[in-house]
């Protein structure tokens, strides 16, 4: 089993920015000030385990401002592994504990994918990443977030958003995708055969206007 790395605490004051808002999520701890999430104002949020059984870490839950796009949508992933399917990352619960039964988990797969299906296309601003806090969190080394039109395996030929740079053990990672658009938002691990969970994904963005 792999040993959470020691580290130091650090804080970042965001502002929202109405419904464009992304949260910004960096270090072991993060103060949000401006943005109602589902713990309000100026709330520091702890992105690695705690005592508590059910934490939740979603910060759009009962927020105004920014709707989590991914909350609830069809969720499909490259294999089921016992009873974690990919539904368990859009259920709003960020319990980084994989025994508390809120994580994906895929089977030993070459190139495993998650993917989400928002319903229609949007410019997705930021997607919010929580990874596995009890072990293992270096199992999404490499792996990257794609937004798109293509699903299942195709989605890693999806424009890239970008890495997940922090994979250690309950890492909050925050990527920005810059308005790449599409309908589905997926997480792809490329070049090798590995096992892919995640806690809970959360997506950022604005609906499009009529396209030709």
């Amino acid at each position: 089993m792999e040993k959470e790395p020691a580290g130091g605490v650090r804080e970042e004051s965001l502002t929202g920015e109405g419904d464009k808002a992304a949260p910004r999520i960096a270090g072991t701890q993060v103060k949000h000030r401006g943005l109602r999430g589902s713990f309000g104002e100026d709330t520091v949020v702890a992105d690695r385990p705690t005592t508590q059984s059910n934490q939740h870490c979603c910060l759009s839950k009962n927020s105004g401002q920014a709707t989590n796009l991914a909350r609830g949508r069809p969720t499909f992933q490259s294999s089921n592994s016992e009873s974690r399917p990919p539904t368990k990352a859009v259920d709003g619960n960020c319990d980084g504990n994989m025994e508390h039964g809120s994580c994906t988990h895929t089977n030993l797969d070459t190139e495993p994918w998650w993917y989400v299906d928002l319903g229609i296309r949007y410019a997705i601003s930021a997607v919010v990443v929580k990874n596995r806090g009890d072990c293992c969190g270096s199992r999404l080394r490499g792996a990257e977030v794609h937004v798109g039109d293509s699903k299942g395996s195709s989605s890693k030929s999806n424009p890239l958003c970008g890495p997940i740079a922090d994979t250690s053990d309950g890492s909050l990672s925050t990527i920005y995708c810059n308005g790449l658009k599409g309908r589905y938002v997926s997480i792809v691990i490329l070049g090798r055969a590995d096992y892919l969970h995640v806690c809970e994904v959360e997506v950022y963005g604005t609906k499009l206007e009529k396209e030709c």
